[in-house]
């Protein structure tokens, strides 16, 4: 089945309910915004030699996701997504939804950190370090974070710390407060990336825990046998905004 036949019957099953779940969510959880970002020219000619679909329709689908969980999301792209815009967003994200290049990048200063590349409409893009989200963030925990690059989900990884998410994996009757971070290891690709995260959206807004829509995203195949994604934070979450402290979306 090709990738836009897949999209077409996945968004006829997952939109409405991510609007039911918008309307479960309720206003009190409107205020708490996430922003979904995607480097589209990257992956597109002059930047490439070929013009990939995927990040679009990545971005349409986190924004939706966000959306029915409850969140006030912006999306962006080209030159909406630089790195001066990703920084004084995040001091107010809840949630934060990002699909671009990514690596272990040498800083100025000297040392390695995790990051990803800005769009900005150029094939020439600055990187978002770790560091730099961590200084604008300030220790501030976030609920529910994707980062859909390759490495960012590697064992020495430092975004998770940037986003006030400890890298530890509370799962059975461990909560570790509602906090959530995936990313892929190693060299991932947008076929497989977005097989796993139109399952992973799909599963959450089913009312699925965040831990239960991993596992569920991690079934079937992948065009990339080597593919794999790893998360750290509270497996019984469920991706909801705020501060919250139960681990159950009726607690609130």
């Amino acid at each position: 089945m090709s990738h836009e036949r897949r999209w077409r019957r996945w968004l006829s099953a997952i939109l409405p309910a991510l609007v039911l779940t918008a309307l479960l969510a309720g206003p009190a959880r409107a205020a708490y915004q996430a922003s979904a970002d995607s480097n589209q020219t990257a992956f597109r000619p002059p930047c490439v030699g070929f013009t990939d679909s995927l990040p679009g329709k990545m971005l349409t689908a986190a924004k939706a996701a966000y959306s029915g969980l409850g969140y006030a999301t912006g999306a962006f792209s080209g030159t909406s997504f630089t790195k001066r815009h990703t920084l004084a967003r995040t001091i107010d994200d809840w949630g934060y939804y990002v699909h671009s290049h990514g690596d272990y990048y040498y800083n100025p200063d000297g040392r390695r950190y995790s990051g990803f590349r800005e769009d900005a409409g150029s094939c020439s893009q600055a990187i978002v370090y770790s560091k730099d989200i961590a200084a604008k963030r300030a220790g501030r925990e976030s609920n529910l974070v994707v980062i859909s690059t390759c490495h960012n989900g590697d064992s020495n990884t430092t975004l998770p710390a940037a986003f006030g998410i400890e890298k530890v994996k509370a799962t059975g009757s461990a909560w570790n407060g509602p906090e959530f971070f995936l990313g892929y290891l190693g060299t991932a690709y947008d076929n497989d990336e977005w097989m796993f995260e139109q399952r992973f959206w799909d599963a959450l807004a089913s009312h699925h825990r965040v831990g239960e829509a991993f596992d569920i995203a991690y079934l079937g195949s992948f065009t990339h046998r080597d593919f794999r994604a790893d998360w750290w934070g509270s497996y019984n979450g469920y991706g909801l905004p705020g501060p919250y402290n139960p681990p159950c979306p009726n607690c609130l």
